[in-house]
């Protein structure tokens, strides 16, 4: 009995199994998307001074909450996400159901098209499939 070629097939296979391990553990794409964000820009339009739309993405929970306040009566809304590397889905937000502004009404509507979204410098884009209809934040606090 040879017991370095035991010792050889062991260590080979913890670093087998130590790979899967890692390989197995689900990813954390969205950690670049955690925190909380300011809108700066709607669709290629900057976001007037009085509208201040917020969201927070917690990767953890998968949860996203925010407020909107469009000078009339500032709204809280919150739902889930799911994203991958850099594709991003928001499609059950819960809001209230009053009208807030077109400010507003425009966010949520091109937040549930969302379908992808890029972190660089402290901003985030989020865009639809078409890549037309885009969010822009920079990082609050």
């Amino acid at each position: 009995m040879n017991i370095f070629k035991y010792i050889k097939k062991a260590i080979v296979f913890a670093l087998v199994v130590f790979s899967l391990s890692l390989a197995l553990q689900s990813p954390s794409y969205a950690a670049g998307l955690e925190g909380k964000w300011k809108l700066t820009s709607l669709n290629d339009s900057s976001v007037p001074e009085e509208v201040k739309i917020t969201a927070t993405f917690d990767p953890n929970q998968n949860r996203l909450e925010g407020s909107v306040d469009t000078g009339f009566v500032p709204i809280r809304y919150f739902g889930s996400y799911e994203s991958t590397e850099n594709t991003i889905q928001a499609p059950g937000v819960v809001r209230p159901r009053v009208f807030i502004g077109n400010e507003a009404e425009e966010y949520f509507s091109t937040l549930s098209s969302a379908q992808s979204y890029d972190v660089k410098d402290q901003k985030l884009t989020i865009s639809d499939y078409s890549g037309r209809r885009k969010l822009s934040f920079v990082k609050a606090e």
